[in-house]
């Protein structure tokens, strides 16, 4: 135990000599572990564990289809399901145990202090039992509740019940009041349960058929043991040509997906290259340890050769190297947890939250990061014993001219392998942060910077008739507008970059022309008011926009995008054409006229090409949730608590929420890019680093190794300059080695990410050619220590020091 501790002790003071070799060490562990903990600690929730429900694999999302390709957002051939082809699943499948419905939607809490608005999710009876779900506290309800008027019941989410009410268990029976209806909480739900995360409140699924045919549905189901998804498809294909019509609506066929997969399907190509990087990484970060460790080695094999002669036995040097690099290890792998921790919140933003569960790491991602970092370290660094304790002449490495020539062929091994490793990240940052920066520069069609917008609920049912509830949202304009310093306020279903995947889009037909033969091409649908132009920017291209002539009671119109008259009225004005639309919501068909043409803005996302939108005017189709945006030269801090104040002066029962600049709303919608972007940027800053370190090893160790040749070719008449060239001639080979096998691996790289690259190829000649430069560069200033100190070789030193 002494003898330990004493050589701990050594160890220690081994490190406080050697400061910056142990600061290298213990940075590169660190990274290494930190980086490859924290990357494959999301993976493995995100794609490779398995859902938390009971017999996940067998969890599906049903769709109904419609024409391919007909829609406006970038699921354009999923559509939700209505509510006869979801009765016709419940009633007709027998290859599913279960097939449940779900909605979502924001609804007024009030009576308490925290009065807001609420995401309240509806779901069918079966729908939670089928995910395993028991409450905490209290129960779920029955199928006696799915009747119009009896779904008074509410389960509260376990954030809400500590948020509301303080965990207070005695919660069960009180009353919470949602769009002015009092509800009974029956249960509150485990802190686990993240299906729908932003839903914090959950209650019956009840749908009037009388009045919802067109309802949209999530539609959730279980296979039956033994039946094959395609069995299932098919039987749900023929349930749904067979259901009832819906004008309006017209059914295709169905698609159904694994859950699993329909989750993670817009983060799985971002998490599978992080992933690959991060491993590569890891890789180079065991290569630089190994060539760090054998550079220090071969400088202490003399050391190692007079302990070995003076008595020590090979079991004592590999204790003492063992201690020494278990400390660094130590040291290193705290740093990396440390990292680790960090890097994972970081990752977070790309992925679903219903996927990433607790603020840890995987344990058993840390400890196999751990073990191979640890590992090379540890046994790279018991190199140099074993081999100065092979056998008799334990001092003949000190001998005249003897180089470690086995070591030094190692080494340049490895910086060849660091500097490939190092090419592949370098253009996959490249590529990423191009498309970020296309990103910024898109066209986006209006102007966000000094807008502000919010959510605003409007409570119609409680205005008699829709006139009543179209006169409290003018006045609501004119209360905001008349705020000092606001230009321009407008109201909307659907803003830029919402995130509304499910955005509402119509079936389309122009009067005049021959009815399509199969269902109508679709284009976006929003209502909107004539300020809501203004205060984008969004520029007017022909006729008007709406305005106070247009309300419920007069002649319908529309405004069309420069795309939709491009797309369905080439070759004529758009203006005064007449339009037969598809209103879902109420079943009917109703033409509109053309009034205006507008500027096309990408509504998903900015790499999305517009294809066509029209806008209704709001007063001819209000609708509960509305977005407003307000034109302002005050910063958006100093407007918010104004548009609070002036919408409760408008009307008390008004909410408003997630209200935030404009530019943010632009920014979140590249924000996985731009996530990407970065932390392959990250990863190929420290690649860089991590192979210019071990060239810098390498060729440092090349130039002790040589000095004696090196003296005498100076005393010979070698100049400066030769000597320079010959040592930077050394670099550069092993670099163009390194660059030749990186830019294969890059080349591999480039294919995986084509599909996130915007504007830009995916084998960019620009990247394709300034990553190599910029690893040439840096080997280059890497080479350039060594070929100075090579340069500084005086021939009587040279041969004192082999003398």
């Amino acid at each position: 135990m002494s003898s330990l501790l004493l050589e701990l002790r050594l160890a220690v003071r081994s490190m406080f000599r050697e400061k910056v070799f142990t600061a290298v060490v213990v940075t590169t562990l660190a990274l290494s572990i930190g980086a490859t903990t924290s990357v494959f600690s999301v993976v493995y929730q995100v794609l490779w564990r398995p859902l938390p429900y009971p017999e996940a694999s067998q969890l599906y999302r049903l769709f109904q289809t419609t024409t391919p390709g007909a829609g406006a957002g970038p699921h354009r051939d999923r559509a939700r399901v209505i509510l006869p082809v979801w009765n016709a699943w419940r009633e007709g499948a027998h290859g599913f145990s279960r097939i449940e419905g779900f909605q979502g939607g924001r609804q007024v809490l009030s009576g308490t202090e925290a009065d807001d608005r609420l995401m309240v999710g509806r779901a069918s009876v079966g729908l939670l039992p089928m995910l395993g779900v028991q409450p905490s506290l209290g129960r779920l309800w029955g199928t006696e509740l799915e009747v119009p008027g009896r779904d008074g019941e509410a389960v509260l989410s376990h954030s809400l019940w500590q948020r509301l009410y303080g965990a207070d268990p005695g919660v069960l029976g009180r009353s919470i009041v949602l769009d002015d209806r009092v509800h009974t909480i029956v249960g509150v739900l485990p802190a686990s349960f993240q299906f729908e995360p932003e839903v914090e409140v959950w209650k019956p699924l009840v749908l009037d058929p009388a009045t919802e045919q067109g309802s949209a549905l999530r539609v959730f189901g279980r296979l039956q043991p033994g039946v094959a998804p395609e069995q299932g498809r098919s039987e749900l294909v023929q349930l749904a040509m067979g259901a009832e019509r819906v004008p309006g609506v017209v059914v295709t066929g169905m698609s159904l997906e694994p859950l699993h997969q329909l989750w993670v399907e817009q983060s799985q190509t971002q998490l599978q290259v992080v992933s690959a990087v991060a491993a590569l990484l890891l890789l180079l970060g065991c290569a630089n340890l190994a060539n760090l460790l054998l550079a220090r080695g071969s400088a202490r094999m003399h050391e190692m050769s007079v302990r070995l002669a003076l008595g020590a036995s090979r079991m004592q040097l590999a204790r003492m190297v063992l201690v020494e690099s278990g400390v660094r290890a130590l040291l290193g792998g705290i740093l990396g947890l440390l990292i680790a921790l960090w890097g994972r919140d970081l990752l977070g933003t790309l992925v679903p939250p219903q996927l990433v569960s607790g603020p840890g790491v995987e344990p058993f991602v840390l400890v196999t990061a751990s073990v191979v970092s640890v590992a090379t370290a540890v046994l790279v660094g018991l190199l140099p014993a074993l081999h100065v304790s092979r056998g008799p002449g334990a001092l003949a490495p000190m001998a005249r001219g003897t180089r470690v020539t086995s070591m030094g062929f190692t080494r340049s091994v490895l910086v060849v392998v660091q500097l490939s490793l190092a090419m592949v990240p370098l253009v996959g940052a490249g590529l990423m942060l191009r498309t970020v920066w296309k990103l910024q520069n898109v066209p986006l069609g209006f102007e966000a910077r000094g807008v502000t917008v919010a959510e605003v609920f409007l409570p119609l049912e409680k205005y008699a008739g829709e006139d009543a509830a179209a006169s409290v949202a003018r006045s609501l304009i004119a209360q905001l507008a008349s705020i000092p310093g606001v230009q321009a306020v407008g109201l909307t279903g659907n803003l830029p970059f919402s995130g509304s995947v499910w955005r509402q889009t119509t079936g389309v037909h122009v009067m005049g022309e021959a009815a399509p033969t199969e269902a109508s091409a679709q284009a976006g649908y929003m209502p909107v008011t004539g300020g809501y132009f203004r205060a984008l920017g969004i520029p007017l291209k022909e006729g008007r926009y709406p305005d106070a002539r247009d309300t419920a009671s007069s002649p319908r119109v529309v405004v069309v995008t420069e795309a939709f008259a491009r797309r369905f009225l080439p070759g004529r004005s758009a203006v005064g054409a007449r339009l037969e639309l598809d209103v879902v919501d109420d079943g009917s068909r109703k033409v509109h006229e053309v009034v205006g043409v507008v500027g096309d803005v990408p509504m998903e996302r900015l790499s999305t090409v517009p294809s066509g939108d029209v806008y209704v005017p709001l007063a001819q189709d209000l609708r509960h949730t509305l977005s407003v945006a307000v034109k302002s030269t005050l910063p958006a801090g100093q407007l918010m608590p104004l548009l609070h104040q002036r919408l409760r002066a408008t009307d008390a029962s008004l909410r408003m929420v997630k209200v935030r600049p404009l530019e943010t709303v632009v920014e979140e919608s590249y924000a996985q890019v731009r996530v990407v972007g970065w932390l392959l940027g990250a990863f190929a800053v420290l690649a860089m680093v991590l192979a210019a370190v071990g060239l810098y090893g390498i060729l440092a160790f090349w130039v002790a190794q040589r000095t004696r040749e090196l003296g005498i070719r100076s005393a010979l008449g070698a100049t400066p300059r030769r000597l320079l060239r010959m040592v930077i001639g050394q670099g550069l080979r092993l670099t163009g080695l390194g660059l030749a096998v990186g830019l294969l691996g890059a080349a591999l790289m480039a294919r995986a990410l084509a599909a996130m690259l915007y504007g830009v190829s995916t084998y960019d000649p620009l990247i394709f050619l300034g990553a190599p430069v910029a690893l040439l560069l840096t080997a280059l200033a890497a080479s350039w220590l060594p070929a100075a100190s090579a340069m500084r070789v005086a021939p009587n030193e040279a041969l004192k020091r082999d003398g």
